[in-house]
């Protein structure tokens, strides 16, 4: 009962800011956090690119190098996008800080370990992927060290938790990036993914956080990566019934661990139709009203296939370009949604994280 009183109670901020602005939104919550208001909850974070706030490291990674971060917060800082992603709009809607990197935990002071530690590097999976990362057990390996070191207290991560996992695209992208993996592996190498994911889940929840948000994956055939080759005009059929196929089962999993849990610990975020619906064109954007926006196609792109976006040559001269209007594209680049994108997910999102409060 003190939990929920102690989740709740953060919850209850929300309430005032339904009418803000997100920058008003944004501003009011760190206001918020420096009250230090007792009792506020935590956000673990575990998972991909898509939650991944600056763990993946420098050397690896265009999220480190200009464009990104252009919007937010100003330069780039390791997240896959023109701006915030799902992560800090999840620690907005919950009243706290997004959480530090895992990667920065020891350059930081230990106040700003209050609100949280996000695990979650960009390009990793379920299980080991193309891109050399901890996977996630090896994340989840991260935080019980954090808890036997006493990072966290026991006691405290069990009262006021709550853990944000987002993971599997970059297993499927590995699944067909290896030589001899067809379509005909697809349903196995699925529950394969959904069996182990569970097996991650329950051991998050066996660890003491009491609430746990679970993404289902995005529409793979919406990708800018795979409507390049449909000119950006649609999306891929087959691909997003993969994505359907493991959402699916997905759902079946996460209902079973509710009844073996008898507290609906695990709330499931529905990624895939919130990008269905944002992506559905043509749009027409407030503004910009003499145009139609194209939200399949990215804003930030390589000047040619063999450069991406943040690119440039061994002068140093860019190699990609960017769009007029990144405030209002849905992806950023060929595989991550900008700013603006996230923000239209968050809003589709928005009352299934409510179910996080209760």
């Amino acid at each position: 009962m003190e939990k929920q009183t102690t989740i709740a109670s953060s919850c209850l901020f929300l309430l005032y800011i339904t009418t803000f602005t997100v920058a008003e939104v944004l501003e009011a919550h760190h206001h918020l956090h420096q009250h230090n208001i007792h009792g506020s909850v935590k956000l673990f974070v575990f998972g991909d690119s898509y939650v991944d706030t600056g763990n993946i490291r420098k050397s690896v990674s265009p999220s480190w190098k200009e464009p990104y971060g252009i919007t937010f917060p100003g330069k780039p800082a390791g997240r896959f996008s023109n701006g915030r992603v799902l992560t800090d709009y999840i620690a907005s809607f919950l009243g706290i800080r997004s959480p530090v990197p895992y990667a920065l935990r020891k350059f930081v002071k230990k106040s700003k370990l209050e609100s949280g530690m996000n695990f979650a590097f960009g390009g990793t999976g379920v299980f080991d992927t193309l891109v050399s990362g901890p996977n996630l057990t090896t994340q989840i390996d991260f935080f019980e060290h954090l808890l036997q070191q006493k990072v966290y207290a026991k006691n405290d991560v069990i009262k006021s938790s709550i853990a944000l996992v987002s993971v599997a695209g970059n297993n499927y992208a590995a699944h067909f990036g290896r030589p001899g993996n067809d379509t005909k592996d697809l349903a196995m190498f699925t529950k394969s993914i959904i069996k182990q994911l569970t097996v991650d889940l329950k051991r998050i929840h066996d660890l003491g956080v009491q609430k746990i948000a679970v993404t289902t994956i995005e529409p793979l055939g919406c990708l800018p990566s795979i409507t390049s080759f449909l000119s950006y005009q649609n999306c891929n059929e087959f691909a997003n019934m993969a994505s359907m196929f493991h959402n699916q089962i997905l759902l079946q999993k996460l209902e079973e661990l509710n009844k073996e849990t008898k507290n609906s610990a695990f709330v499931d975020l529905d990624l895939y139709n919130a990008f269905i619906s944002a992506v559905k064109p043509p749009k027409h954007h407030q503004g910009y009203s003499t145009f139609q926006i194209n939200t399949l196609k990215p804003c930030c792109v390589g000047v040619s296939n063999e450069y991406s976006c943040g690119s440039v040559d061994q002068t140093g001269a860019k190699k990609y370009i960017v769009c007029d209007n990144p405030d209002v594209s849905f992806f950023w680049d060929t595989v991550h949604p900008s700013q603006n994108g996230w923000h239209e997910v968050y809003a589709a999102i928005k009352p299934s994280l409510h179910q996080l409060c209760s």
